[in-house]
């Protein structure tokens, strides 16, 4: 028996892609916690998404989008560049410095769960998308599920820091910034998927997200970040994060907010967590525990609510 035979084929595919698109970024993330004890953080952003940009033109000409992109209105176009900007720009190079402050274990969950909540919130409020008592449901399911996991991988992990520790107050701050950040960009995205497609928008987003990124910390660390860059097999680990995990990854994150509509896109997307788990248990050597189990189950029965919704 198949579920939902009346959805349109459109919104399932949005929704599929919105679960591809967590595994991408889980197996990115993988691969990134290694490079990440050699480069900088934001070199490593910066890089995956400047590489990623050609393929991304590539297919938006090869697919004949640029015709499509060159029709949009002006103020879409300016639209999916703030996107970038603010969520890649500032939300990221915000989250990538706030980690040494606040400490991942506190850092991670709680920004997921704000950015989950705030995006379906916005996607409902201003996007007129549907409220129904599965995508509610399965929402918070997915927020207790991803907080449990997530909280017990970066204990298990070891979160230690060389920076002094943000107080409650400043800490608060970081993570209603970055997951603010997160929304905005997401809800500009969701605005416009009337006039551009998925490829159209990582087009935009990826070159203005990474040069943003780029800039900042060019000019955070005055040019000597740039002797950080990384070399050899960890050049083309980066370039294969970038090719399959901004790429692809940010192409089918976008896909499915434009197909399955922002709130539904982000629940799903933010199981993202309980994909990287296993491979971390796998890759890095982590422990399983009791919490990590439990939000398990939490995170599978919010993805079958919305997915049901």
């Amino acid at each position: 028996m198949m579920l939902r035979l009346s959805r349109p084929w459109e919104a399932v595919l949005g929704e599929l892609a919105a679960l591809a698109s967590a595994f991408t970024w889980a197996a990115t993330s993988v691969v990134l916690a290694r490079l990440g004890t050699r480069y900088p953080a934001s070199v490593l952003s910066a890089l995956r998404m400047l590489l990623a940009t050609p393929l991304v033109l590539a297919v938006l000409f090869a697919t004949g989008g640029a015709a499509d992109l060159g029709r949009a209105g002006a103020l879409a176009v300016a639209a999916m560049a703030a996107s970038g900007l603010v969520g890649y720009g500032l939300g990221d190079t915000t989250y990538i410095r706030s980690l040494r402050h606040v400490g991942l274990q506190r850092m991670v969950p709680t920004t997921t769960a704000v950015w989950v909540a705030l995006s379906a919130a916005g996607g409902i409020v201003l996007l007129d998308e549907p409220l129904g008592w599965a995508l509610l449901a399965g929402t918070l399911l997915v927020i207790a599920g991803t907080y449990l996991i997530v909280g017990e991988a970066a204990g298990a992990l070891g979160d230690t820091v060389g920076a002094p520790r943000w107080g409650p107050r400043l800490a608060t701050l970081a993570v209603i910034g970055v997951a603010l950040c997160w929304t905005v960009a997401t809800l500009l995205v969701a605005g416009a998927r009337d006039e551009l497609d998925a490829t159209a928008i990582a087009a935009i987003r990826l070159p203005a997200g990474g040069l943003a990124v780029a800039a900042v910390s060019i000019a955070a660390t005055r040019g000597t970040v740039l002797r950080s860059l990384p070399r050899g097999r960890d050049l083309l680990s980066t370039l294969g994060i970038a090719t399959f995990g901004t790429g692809l990854g940010s192409w089918l994150y976008l896909f499915a907010v434009t197909e399955a509509g922002a709130a539904r896109a982000v629940v799903l997307n933010s199981t993202a967590p309980l994909m990287a788990l296993p491979l971390a248990m796998l890759f890095l050597r982590e422990r399983a525990t009791r919490r990590i189990g439990a939000g398990t189950v939490l995170c599978l029965a919010g993805t079958f609510a919305v997915l049901a919704g």
